[in-house]
This record gives C-alpha cells, sequence and structure tokens, in this order.
C-alpha cells in the first residue's frame, strides 16, 4: 500500500509526464490500471491481498468540452498552417470523419472500407434500410456492435470516388514540416545513455538531448534488461554529465529520419491539439487553484461536439448511448445527462413563462421555424385516445 501510495503521488506531481503535473482524474485512471493487474494477481493467488488504495478526489466532470460548429470550422481553416499544403486535405477530411461519426481516435485508425475485421461500413441492399456501421470486439467496450450511421458521414462517404474505397477510410498524409530533428539534438550512445539513465528520468534526458520522452523510452527499452535505475526525480542532469552524454553520439540530429510508416493513434491526437491550439479553441482554461492547466481543443473534444448536437436535435439518451459506444447507460448520463436536463429544463421554463405570442414564436423555433400544428378536433382526440388505450 506504502508503494502504490508512493506512485500515485509521483504521478500526481507530474513525474515522467509532457506536463507540470497530472490532473486526479488521469491518476485515477493510471492507477485503476494498476489496481485491475493487482486484482489479477490475486485471483491467481500470487499476491496474499488487494491494498485498500483510495481514489484521489476529482471532479466528475469533462476534461474538455464539446466544441460547436463555429470552433469547429476555425480548426479546419487552421489545418493548413499545421499540417501543410500537400497534407492539409487528407486531414481535413479526417476531421470531417471525426465530426461526422462520434468515434474516438483509435476508432477512426480502425476505420476500413472493406476489411471486416475492422470497423466498416455497411451499405443497404434492401429499399428503406440505412446505412450503418459495424464495430468489432477489439473497441474500448469489447463487444461486437451495429450502429447507425450519421446522415453527414453518409454523405461523406459518399463522396469519395468507387475506385478510392480502399483500405483505410482515414489516412492523413504525413506532416510535412516534420522532416528531420532540430539540429541541437542528438542520440547518445548506448554506454553513455546506460550509465546517465541509473540515476535520472527520461523526461530530464529528453531535455538535454532535444527528443521526445518517448523517444529515450525507447532508447532506454533497448538497453539491457538488467538496467537497475534509481531515478533522482525532478532534477536535471549536471552540465558536466550533459558533456558525457554528447560524446561520441550514434547520431546528430541532422542525420535523423523521419518515419514514413502510417500516422499512430498518440500522433494523430497530437496533431489534433495543434490544430486545436492554432485555431485558438480553448476547452478548459488554467486554473491555479486547482492545478488545472489551460486545454485547446483535441479530438476527444470533436466526438463530445458531435454528441452535443444530437442533444441539441432532441435525440433521446438511450439513442445517443449507442452512438457513442457507451458501456453502460451510466457513462452517457453522467457526461451527457446534465447537459440535457438544464436544456430541457431551459426550454419548459421558456415555454411556461412566455407569453402566447412568445410562445408561438418558441415552439416554431424549436420546430425549424414552421408554424406549428393545428390543435386536434373533439373527434381527432377520442380517436388519438383509444389509439394509446389499444398499444
Amino acid at each position: 500500500l506504502d508503494m502504490l501510495e508512493y506512485l500515485q503521488e509521483r504521478l500526481l506531481a507530474g513525474d515522467e509526464c509532457r506536463y507540470d503535473a497530472r490532473s486526479p482524474n488521469t491518476v485515477n485512471s493510471l492507477m485503476g490500471a494498476v489496481m485491475a493487474f493487482i486484482r489479477f494477481c490475486h485471483s491467481r493467488g500470487w499476491v496474499s491481498a488487494v491494498p485498500a488504495l483510495e481514489k484521489l478526489d476529482a471532479d466528475e466532470v469533462m476534461k474538455g468540452r464539446p466544441i460547436t460548429e463555429a470552433e469547429f470550422r476555425r480548426m479546419l481553416d487552421a489545418t493548413e498552417a499545421v499540417v501543410g499544403t500537400g497534407s492539409a486535405d487528407s486531414w481535413i477530411f479526417v476531421l470531417k470523419v471525426l465530426w461526422e461519426s462520434g468515434f474516438r481516435t483509435g476508432d477512426l485508425m480502425d476505420f476500413s472500407w472493406d476489411d471486416p475485421r475492422r470497423i466498416h461500413p455497411v451499405w443497404p441492399i434492401q429499399k428503406g434500410h440505412y446505412p450503418t456501421i459495424v464495430i468489432p470486439s477489439s473497441q474500448k467496450n469489447g463487444r461486437v456492435q451495429e450502429i447507425p450511421m450519421m446522415p453527414g458521414l453518409v454523405e461523406l462517404l459518399e463522396s469519395v470516388p468507387m475506385q478510392d474505397r480502399r483500405g483505410w477510410v482515414a489516412n492523413p498524409r504525413p506532416v510535412e514540416f516534420e522532416i528531420g530533428a532540430a539540429a541541437s539534438s542528438f542520440r547518445p550512445n548506448p554506454e553513455n545513455l546506460s550509465e546517465i539513465a541509473r540515476s535520472y528520468s527520461n523526461a530530464a534526458i529528453a531535455d538535454v538531448c532535444g527528443v521526445s520522452e518517448a523517444a529515450v523510452r525507447n532508447w532506454v527499452a533497448g538497453l539491457s534488461s538488467e538496467l537497475e535505475r534509481t531515478i533522482h526525480l525532478n532534477e536535471r542532469v549536471p552540465e558536466r554529465l550533459v558533456t558525457r552524454l554528447k560524446k561520441n553520439p550514434l547520431r546528430n540530429g541532422d542525420t535523423m529520419m523521419r518515419s514514413v510508416q502510417r500516422c499512430s493513434v498518440e500522433r494523430l491526437s497530437r496533431i489534433m491539439c495543434r490544430i486545436g491550439k492554432a485555431a485558438g479553441v480553448i476547452v478548459q482554461y488554467a486554473d491555479k487553484r486547482t492545478g488545472q492547466r489551460m486545454k485547446f481543443a483535441s479530438a476527444h473534444d470533436i466526438r463530445r461536439g458531435c454528441a452535443q448536437r444530437l442533444i441539441n436535435l432532441g435525440v433521446s439518451a438511450e439513442t445517443l448511448k449507442v452512438i457513442m459506444r457507451h458501456a453502460s447507460f451510466s457513462t452517457t448520463e453522467k457526461h451527457y445527462g446534465a447537459v440535457r436536463s438544464a436544456q430541457s429544463a431551459a426550454a419548459e421554463i421558456a415555454a411556461r413563462m412566455a407569453s402566447p405570442s412568445q410562445t408561438s414564436a418558441f415552439v416554431g423555433g424549436l420546430v425549424g421555424g414552421h408554424t406549428p400544428a393545428a390543435n386536434l378536433t373533439s373527434n381527432e382526440l377520442a380517436a388519438l385516445k383509444s389509439l394509446i388505450a389499444k398499444l
């Protein structure tokens, strides 16, 4: 329990993180994965008990928020400046698929035109049927599902020429400006890296090498499996050791090459965040009291925007659960139930407090500006009651 609490504390402090600190929600999620493994070990008799680790107090709210259609348009406009002219069209298409599907990034990169083992569209062959999407059991909730394809996504996919409907639906091209690493970056040789890695974190080493923490993690993983690390947390690598690291490097920044493989889910998420930042779409403001940092729109905020549009259109919570593919209704209710309740309450108050002329205009606005239908006659009302009674 002491070691788990120590891990929880260091995660919250931001160790091995791209930012200065992690949110309590993120730490709870990470520790949840650790505790799941411990429970697995306990079920096999490998540990004698499951420690009673307490979760951190955390707000039960979204880390971001649903973006509006106007904000989404700003992200589309900012895409070319982030990814380059030659790659812009493919990234704009990816953004539109996210906006019209409500996919997670992992779903998006697993969306195939013609592979039944992947997420794939199903086009109707019978009149009166609608296009759907089949989700295999590899998705987050672990179930095979068939969900309705939203009209906007149908239109977007049908705009793709038939001869191009093969392979991946979303296949963004490499970002043009990231052709190589910075000229000041370098990769130390294994001997020097092994010596420094025993005492300093991946983040500290990445800082002096001019590369990402993920790159250092891969370097260290390639060293001897017997490497024992006693990390000096939150300490910078001293200049004398930096000088040693730079001796006889495996390669310098000007010789590093960018991978030409298909974009990873994490890579796509980061570029989406860059697009959100370039568009100036802020979904969470910095707050020193809570320690939260400023957050710009991400791919998941586009997913939230899709859900919000469905709520605004009056789609039921049950249908929303199907589209969002939440494992339980409580997830849908937690994140979107309050929004729907607030909108329903606001509509009721506005309808009850408005004058007769305002009420007519308000109801007309709810149905797209059309004139409300005339009241039923007594005979029509009686027939309707009879029908309801039979149901």
